[in-house]
């Protein structure tokens, strides 16, 4: 008696996938990955650039903003402290009973080196502030009143001048240029001119340049 075992059927035509096939995949993969990382990367300089340039116009717009209402309503003299005794060039004003001091083309930052200073603009209360007035040294650490500028900007102008002629003027110019940013991404960083170097880090550095005119309200 004989008995007849059926022997399981083996399939041997299972597909699967060949190396010239996952190669391709892999190299879909990767470069959808890079432009994925690409736009991302871009996505985060365009961030950060707003971020800088929105800060930047903000710091611009407070000093306008401030100068503007202390002429408009504070109704004492406007007078500049000039740089020394044959220069016209001031680094200093009153606005009535306060004092504008200030350095331009110079990087402020927390712990200066010797191209940086520790204050860039500071206003400070001073009783009978004149153009004789001492102007506070803005690159020293110990100085008193508050600094409008933040870390890593820079004023490249500050000016306040009177808009027609006359002992009492009424009308008046403000011009103030503040630029972020380190002296690599700058082209003449410690120049009014300064300006950023085109996609040279971009995303850290930014200019703001506003000019208003004033009339005083207040006399």
């Amino acid at each position: 008696m004989s008995t007849n075992k059926k022997r399981p059927t083996v399939h041997t035509n299972a597909k699967g996938f060949t190396i010239v096939e996952l190669m391709i995949a892999t190299a879909v993969f990767g470069t959808v990955l890079l432009l994925v990382t690409i736009a991302v990367l871009q996505f985060t300089r365009v961030y950060y650039k707003g971020i800088t340039q929105a800060n930047t116009q903000d710091t611009t717009r407070a000093i306008i903003d401030r100068l503007s209402q202390a002429i408009q309503f504070n109704g004492g003299l406007v007078t500049a402290t000039p740089a020394s005794p044959t220069s016209g060039t001031p680094y200093a004003f009153c606005v009535g009973n306060q004092q504008y001091s200030f350095t331009t083309g110079t990087q402020l930052a927390d712990s200066p080196t010797s191209s940086q200073t520790p204050h860039a603009l500071v206003v400070s209360e001073t009783s009978g502030c004149t153009s004789s007035t001492p102007a506070q040294n803005v690159r020293s650490t110990s100085v008193s009143g508050r600094e409008l500028l933040a870390p890593k900007m820079r004023l490249s102008r500050m000016q306040v001048t009177p808009v027609g002629s006359g002992p009492n003027p009424t009308v008046y110019k403000i011009s103030v240029k503040v630029v972020f940013g380190d002296d690599d991404l700058l082209t003449n960083p410690n120049a009014e001119n300064a300006a950023c170097i085109s996609q040279q880090g971009s995303q850290f550095c930014a200019v703001s340049d506003i000019t208003t005119v004033v009339t005083k309200r207040v006399q």
